[in-house]
């Protein structure tokens, strides 16, 4: 009964150490935050992994990558921030609207299937996860976004007939009535393109630049 207690107390011993490593490994050193963007930490983690998945894109593509420490990987380093900064700005402006996702839908939208490869490093497949993750959550936020601010857009009968008056040699002998709807559905589109465009434009406008030290 003592030995079984020993053993068990040794367990317990092993499995906090493996505990405390691990906790380590996830924060020291790169939870320092590089740059805040509307309350939204960037931290050293989330640009080493935004690089990391840099290097992995240019593996992909047989492309060199530069040696850390060089003015090369500098500027990788800030287009990295560039990006992260860019998400969070988003991020933020998209809440001052009401819109928000949910961990369940970025989990849905993360595990659709990309194509992409799993293999490499542990580094490496987190680096592919983190950024799946950050670009399904954009991509969500900008559809939501899309779809409150454009709710009202319309596009008129007249307008419709104008289009099609102003393009009368490109539809021939194509009665109006056949495309109208066609026509009607690719003024829509480009009207909400339109809407959406100025937002992230105003946006980036408004958002800092990266900085590193």
């Amino acid at each position: 009964m003592r030995r079984l207690i020993i053993v068990a107390s040794v367990l317990v011993v092993a499995v906090l150490a493996g505990v405390i490593v691990a906790v380590v490994r996830s924060t020291g050193g790169g939870e320092k935050t590089v740059q805040t963007v509307a309350g939204h930490k960037i931290t050293e983690k989330d640009l080493e992994l935004t690089v990391e998945h840099f290097h992995e894109e240019a593996d992909r593509e047989g492309k060199p990558f530069p040696a850390k420490d060089t003015a090369a990987y500098k500027r990788v380093e800030k287009i990295a921030l560039g990006l992260l900064v860019d998400q969070a700005s988003i991020r933020a402006a998209a809440a001052k609207l009401g819109v928000q996702v949910t961990e369940a839908q970025v989990d849905a939208r993360a595990r659709a299937p990309s194509g992409e490869s799993e293999e490499g490093g542990d580094i490496r497949v987190e680096a592919e996860a983190a950024f799946g993750r950050a670009s399904a959550r954009t991509q969500l936020i900008t559809e939501a976004v899309a779809r409150k601010l454009t709710a009202g857009v319309a596009v008129s009968a007249a307008a419709v007939h104008a289009y099609y008056r102003s393009r009368r040699a490109l539809y021939g002998s194509t009665a109006y009535a056949r495309v109208a709807p066609a026509i009607r559905s690719q003024l829509l589109s480009a009207r909400k393109n339109a809407v959406l465009t100025r937002w992230l434009a105003t946006v980036r406008a408004a958002e800092p630049k990266p900085q590193l030290d």
